[in-house]
């Protein structure tokens, strides 16, 4: 599965109650922005032998069938926030990563190193499902009440597989992991040539989005540069309007009314509308029922939205340039993945 940075701006309600946010647990391949985690177990070749060294076909990411066949369409608009149009979807994103993870390849094979794509690897259904397409399901507390049947308040952990494998022995392996990192400089490669400056995700990354920043980089605040498929202005805004919300009266009147349902509903419940820890995983549905019956879903939605005009007015020119890059990315990323 993949989680990228806004999961976890999804799941910031969970964190500021103090929960383990269970839900993010097993839901991602890595997360945005994250460089790349390469397996330490060389790739079989058809021969049997280590790497893809004679192998006359390349590996590839294979393209979900209907990466949108776990949405609920209606539910997705309950819960839009106008901000989310800025940025890249969660099917979308994961092309973005998994071309920028093609191009590494080609970078680490063209200095000689023995790499190639896992092509096992696939998006998993659960996290369209789960999470929706901007993982709106759940920023609330969880929305769907199939997952709250079948999982209780948390999700099935779930091994995170490497988007490419390295081959040859562990030193060979070692040089090639740091090759995906390096700046350059100081680091003799196989083929003889000098790693590109940022290392092989970083030409990855410029490949994609040329006007991105360098890889590695750091603003003024220490922060790092927009990825390829991020857009860390929507982030901020969104973490903004969630704080406006959440301390806001109607989100409060709102809590008093779910807490009240909650009580007649589940004897001795001590959770909270965004997070059951602890709890029986059978009281998840009837917190998920009262969410919407209390109103507590649409106030927080509601309120959200109310900040988010005067946010999305402020920024738009910003929020707009990025959002058209993302598109040239996206487009950039189905041409180099061949989907």
């Amino acid at each position: 599965m993949d989680i990228p940075l806004r999961l976890f701006t999804a799941a910031l309600p969970a964190l500021l109650s103090g929960a383990l946010v269970l839900a993010m647990a097993g839901c991602a391949d890595g997360a945005s922005g994250a460089e790349p985690s390469p397996s330490s177990s060389p790739p079989s070749s058809p021969e049997g032998g280590e790497g893809n060294s004679g192998s006359e076909e390349t590996a590839a990411f294979v393209r979900p069938e209907d990466p949108y066949a776990g949405m609920d369409a209606g539910l997705s608009e309950r819960l839009h926030l106008p901000v989310y149009d800025y940025r890249l979807d969660e099917y979308e994103g994961y092309v973005v990563r998994r071309a920028e993870d093609t191009l590494t390849v080609e970078c680490l094979v063209d200095l000689g190193y023995e790499a190639e794509v896992n092509s096992a690897m696939e998006m998993d259904p659960l996290t369209m499902r789960a999470f929706g397409p901007h993982n709106e399901y759940r920023r609330y507390g969880n929305t769907r009440a199939d997952i709250a049947e079948e999982h209780g308040f948390s999700l099935p952990l779930d091994d995170v597989a490497d988007p490419y494998l390295l081959g040859g022995d562990a030193d060979l392996r070692e040089q090639a992991r740091s090759a995906v990192l390096s700046t350059g400089e100081g680091l003799s490669t196989p083929s003889g040539d000098t790693v590109p400056e940022g290392g092989c995700v970083g030409r990855a990354r410029q490949r994609i989005d040329p006007d991105g920043a360098p890889a590695h980089g750091t603003d003024g605040n220490g922060d790092g540069p927009d990825t390829p498929d991020s857009h860390l202005l929507v982030e901020e805004l969104l973490g903004e309007s969630y704080l406006v919300a959440v301390e806001g009266p109607a989100v409060a009147e709102a809590t008093v009314a779910w807490e009240a349902c909650m009580a007649g509903a589940v004897d001795g419940f001590h959770g909270t509308p965004l997070s059951g820890e602890g709890s029986d995983p059978e009281a998840a549905v009837p917190a998920l029922e009262c969410a919407d019956s209390s109103g507590y879903l649409d106030a927080f939605v509601a309120a959200e939205r109310a900040a988010l005009e005067g946010l999305v007015a402020e920024h738009e020119e910003a929020l707009t340039a990025r959002r058209d890059q993302l598109r040239e990315n996206l487009e950039t990323s189905l041409d180099i993945l061949g989907w």
